[in-house]
């Protein structure tokens, strides 16, 4: 699936997912499970769309798990549990998940986990300032999303790419790496919702 900047669009902004969210890929977990290692309890686990998760207010608590190919897309409303390293390491038990934070009032964060161990992390406004294990691994995916793998803000080229990185071209490397993508009629279908407060 070629998947461009174009179709990720929609996701960035406010009216989007809003100002605060985060969005997580799980590879070959169903979403009863992705949302048992997210912390949620099996009597919360119950049908739930997107618009009854905001119309009723229980986000940050509740996230919302849905099927899309191979990966269990798991979305937080004003919530970054699955950045958190312990979570990292429960949902990329025995497999692999990615995740990008967008949070408006401190920082972004993009995230990529493989059998419990954190191999790339970083800011998406600062891509050069990388952690992990291996926090290379993904350098050719990344400047084929649009990253400068060696962006810092502050860079006499700044001016020349007329487009500084953020969670945009995070979400277009998530993209890139799952070969899957929210779209808005996915975001409004069905869901599993589970408390993970």
């Amino acid at each position: 699936m070629n998947i461009s900047r174009a179709d990720i669009a929609w996701l960035y902004p406010e009216w989007g997912l809003g100002d605060l969210w985060c969005l997580t890929f799980v590879r070959d977990v169903d979403e009863i499970e992705a949302l048992r290692r997210m912390g949620a309890s099996e009597e919360s686990i119950e049908p739930l769309t997107y618009e009854q998760l905001i119309d009723g207010g229980l986000f940050p608590d509740t996230v919302l798990a849905g099927r899309l190919g191979d990966w269990t897309a798991l979305i937080e409303v004003y919530g970054w549990h699955a950045t958190e390293i312990d979570t990292l390491r429960a949902l990329s038990s025995g497999t692999e998940s990615v995740s990008v934070l967008r949070h408006d009032y401190a920082s972004d964060d993009f995230a990529y986990a493989v059998d419990g161990e954190l191999i790339t992390c970083f800011d998406p406004g600062i891509p050069a300032w990388r952690s992990g294990s291996d926090p290379d691994r993904l350098v050719n995916v990344m400047r084929d999303a649009g990253f400068d793998p060696d962006y810092t803000p502050g860079d006499s080229h700044d001016g020349a790419t007329g487009r500084r990185p953020n969670v945009a071209s995070a979400l277009l490397l998530v993209a890139r790496l799952t070969g899957v993508m929210l779209t808005e009629e996915i975001l409004n279908g069905p869901w599993l919702g589970g408390s993970v407060a």
